[in-house]
């Protein structure tokens, strides 16, 4: 038999491989044995697509401004206020950082790009562990969910490792400390920062995955919501710009492929309306599992959706929809809603953009932490437009 090739997947500098699609930076709780893969590559040997080509690293001197409450991006002009430098500061020791970070990547994001958002992540919360999934075409287009979550079964066993290990580490300093007023729980708990719809249908597989692990009722304990260009619904103009993307860029495989794409995406989308049905859909499947509260807590658990005008693959209107009915009664959700007006899909840390976008990260985990974020009722939400 020949040598097992190796499988493809990002590289990231820090990071240890559980599987081709999974890697962690682990900085304190992962248990002695634990099984990692080192990684045997540091690039990709595919050719995948490239959102955020050009993108510059965040400006620590610059100063933006932030909406502080509902909607809009840095070109708004409802009520801002001066924010940090990007990427933050490490937060001050009495506002407790997430004690995991688990992002889930665009589908066929590269390392060159995922890099920038570990970094920062590093940056602004330097002892917190991250977790990294991505996603493949073939995962949002023809693997089941079944499949799916067999194959986050290694992210699977390392979350449960490291919450039964954070949960020992916790109840082992209260029992031996004097004052332990910093945090404000017991529980170990997770910032989820989904990208598009092959992030977010991840998000709701390994929630899905690790409830069957657990058993019962349990809950992904995450403590608050980062979701960038999605959630979408189904369109079929969208289908064709993302399968064009996938094309390689050359004017025959252009001209050749994309007719005949639109052609196969064309039958396959009525078949599926007629035969299965729009709201069967694995996008509005997706949609509606971020408001699942049997997967995670979703009531009072604040999030922000980070989104633009410009997107060709979600339309944004669907995005900005899901928030104002996530605050709706019933569901409770206090959302940050930030609307870019001109950066491409995945692309909302371009330039001056990324102050806005990290403070907005950071104002959602700290709204977890102290309460300072209110969600509005979804009219107040919905208030303000865009100025140049």
């Amino acid at each position: 038999m020949g040598k097992k090739k190796p499988a493809t997947g990002p590289f990231l500098p820090g990071f240890l491989r559980l599987a081709p699609s999974i890697h962690v930076r682990d900085t304190k709780h992962l248990r002695p044995g634990y099984p990692l893969q080192r990684p045997q590559h540091t690039h990709l040997e595919q050719q995948e697509h490239d959102p955020e080509k050009g993108l510059a690293q965040p400006q620590p001197q610059q100063q933006q401004q932030y909406c502080t409450c509902n909607h809009q991006g840095n070109e708004a002009s409802a009520s801002f206020a001066s924010s940090s430098s990007t990427p933050p500061s490490p937060p001050s020791s009495t506002r407790r950082p997430p004690d995991l970070v688990i992002i889930f990547s665009w589908t066929g994001a590269i390392s060159k790009h995922i890099v920038k958002y570990t970094e920062a992540y590093k940056a602004m919360y330097p002892g917190t562990s991250i977790l990294l999934i991505t996603t493949a075409i073939a995962d949002l287009a023809f693997h089941s969910t079944k499949k799916k979550i067999k194959a986050l079964a290694p992210a699977i066993d390392y979350l449960c490792s490291f919450l039964d290990s954070a949960r020992y580490s916790m109840s082992s300093q209260t029992a031996g400390a004097e004052d332990t007023s910093p945090a404000p729980n017991d529980d170990p708990s997770i910032l989820l920062h989904a990208f598009s719809e092959g992030g977010a249908n991840k998000a709701v597989c390994l929630a899905q995955g690790y409830q069957a692990r657990r058993g019962g009722t349990a809950r992904l304990p995450v403590g608050a919501f980062i979701f960038d260009s999605t959630p979408g619904t189904p369109r079929y103009a969208s289908n064709v710009a993302a399968f064009r993307r996938a094309l390689p860029q050359h004017p025959v495989a252009q001209a050749v492929g994309l007719p005949v794409g639109a052609g196969v995406l064309g039958v396959t989308w009525v078949l599926f309306c007629v035969f299965v049905g729009y709201e069967n859909n694995l996008i509005s499947k997706t949609r509606r599992a971020l408001n699942d509260a049997a997967l995670w807590d979703v009531k009072d658990v604040p999030r922000t959706y980070l989104f633009s005008e410009a997107d060709d693959l979600i339309c944004w209107r669907d995005v900005e929809a899901h928030g104002l009915a996530s605050a709706a009664p019933g569901i409770g959700v206090r959302s940050l809603l930030v609307r870019f007006k001109a950066t491409p899909h995945c692309c909302h840390t371009r330039g001056e953009n990324a102050e806005v976008y990290w403070e907005a990260v950071r104002r959602t985990w700290e709204a977890k932490v102290v309460a300072e974020i209110h969600g509005p009722e979804p009219s107040e939400m919905s208030g303000g437009e865009s100025s140049d």
